[in-house]
This record gives C-alpha cells, structure tokens and sequence, in this order.
C-alpha cells in the first residue's frame, strides 16, 4: 500500500513542478543528457562521526537509530526529530555527497542499494529532519508528519523527479552536486536552512550491510586509521575493490575536507 502512495505522490510531485514552471516562466523538457546522468547515476551517502565509524564497522552495518537505541537498552527520546516524524527505524542516506554537518568520515552505495528495497526504501527530495524547527514550510498549521508523508517518494523512481528539477530549478545540474543553492525554490514550500532543504533524502529500514555488494566508497579522516576495527574493515574494502579516500583535515574541519573531496571523486565519476 504504501508503495502506491507514494508511486501517488511522485505523480502529483511531477505536475506540481509543471504548473511551478508554467507560472514562473519557465520551460520545461526532458532532462538534459548531464541531468539524467546525474540523477539516474548519483550513489547514496552516508557520513558519521569517527567514533560511530568504529561501531559500524565493528557489526558490519549500519544501524537504524532505533536499532543502535535497543542494542544499548535505552529508548529514543519521544521529542527527536525520527521520534516525531516516525523515521526511527531507518537508515538516513542524501542522493549524492555528504551533507550532514559534525561528520569526519563517509560510506557512498551505489544506486543498486535503491533497486534492493523498491518495496520499502522511501525518499523525499529534501531531508525530512529539517522539518522540525528548520525549514519553514508554506503553511505552519499542517503538522510536520503530514506534510512528510505527502512527499514520501518509492525508490529509485524519486530520481525522475530530481532529473526534472535539475533542469527547471537549477541554473545547471551541476549546481546540485556542489551545493549551489537553486535559481528557484521550486513547488514544495519549505525555506530557509542549508543545502539540504532541496537535497533528496532516501531511507532504507532497519540497517544496511557493508558487505552486501552495495558499497562503492569509504572516505575516512587519516586519524582514523589507528582504529583496530576501521583498520580491519579498509583491509577489506581494499580486498574487495571498494574505492577507499584518506584524508587529512590540518585545521580540524574534517566535515569541510570530507565533502570536498566526495564532491571530486563524483566529478570525476560522472564524466
């Protein structure tokens, strides 16, 4: 059932955005050669704190927040954001590089990941969190679980939509990858916040392995290589063909220098 719904919403999505353009002035096509490559070819990233790093590689996965919560005998905080919204039992991805801020260290899966949970990964084109208290939406009344399910997309079909959208709201598609922030803001109505406002978010359900054939490259901070666990899990990337990106971040902004250099490593793959 929820699979229609949101094979539902994609459908209204698509026509908000021609009606958003034929008011605005804007014409409409075909996804542009550099659009739909983009769109159709972008992985999924997932970046995380070094000490959450560790963990993963540990178990071999990641975990949803509600999995990580049970395994250490606590409960999640009613007033979180996936407490609120009702995503506790997913793992969060952005379509494309790393966006979430306070991370060192990153995980890229290829779009193969989306094909593997057609019936149960979901996806928004923007990052549902920033709901609560970040993004002002066109109207405040409707309350922030609503207005996600309304926009609740099937996977990896919601890449249709940023193919469009690359080509209405952006002054070109690459704009996208590097974070610039759109010429239009486009038929959803949120504002305000940072780049993730318009950053397609995808959710997989209850954890996501490391070795299940999906994971395409690990961008780690150099500090992190002490770690016994990190350590063994890059042994195992380099066995196994896994693209793996040490870096070094001298002023401490690993975020800054993990993005940056995500952002080239898709550059160049997109050629």
């Amino acid at each position: 059932m929820s699979r229609l719904r949101w094979e539902g919403n994609l459908k209204e999505l698509r026509q908000r955005l021609e009606e958003y353009a034929a008011t605005n002035g804007i014409a409409v096509s075909s996804p542009t050669p550099e659009a739909e490559l983009m769109s159709q070819s972008l992985p999924l990233a997932h970046s995380t704190t070094g000490e959450a790093l560790s963990d993963i590689c540990g178990c071999g996965q990641i975990l949803s927040t509600e999995r990580v919560a049970a395994s250490r005998g606590t409960s999640l905080k009613a007033d979180s954001a996936e407490g609120q919204l009702g995503t506790a039992g997913f793992v969060f991805f952005y379509l494309g590089p790393f966006r979430y801020p306070s991370t060192g260290s990153g995980l890229l899966f290829a779009r193969s990941l989306e094909e593997d949970h057609g019936d149960d990964g979901v996806a928004t084109p923007f990052d549902s969190g920033g709901l609560i208290e970040k993004f002002p939406r066109a109207d405040p009344a409707e309350p922030p679980r609503e207005f996600l399910s309304r926009h609740e997309l099937p996977v990896p079909d919601h890449r249709e939509y940023l193919g469009l959208s690359l080509g209405v709201l952006f002054a070109k598609p690459i704009d996208y990858l590097e974070g610039e922030e759109p010429r239009w803001p486009g038929p959803i109505g949120l504002a305000g916040g940072d780049r993730r406002r318009w950053t397609h978010e995808v959710r997989i359900p209850d954890g996501v392995g490391l070795q299940d054939g999906h994971l395409q490259a690990v961008f780690v901070a150099a500090s992190r290589d002490a770690d016994p666990e990190v350590d063994r899990f890059l042994e195992w990337c380099m066995a196994e063909g896994v693209d793996w990106f040490p870096f070094d971040a001298p002023r401490g902004d690993d975020f800054e220098v993990l993005t940056a250099t995500c952002v080239e490593y898709l550059r160049e793959k997109l050629q």
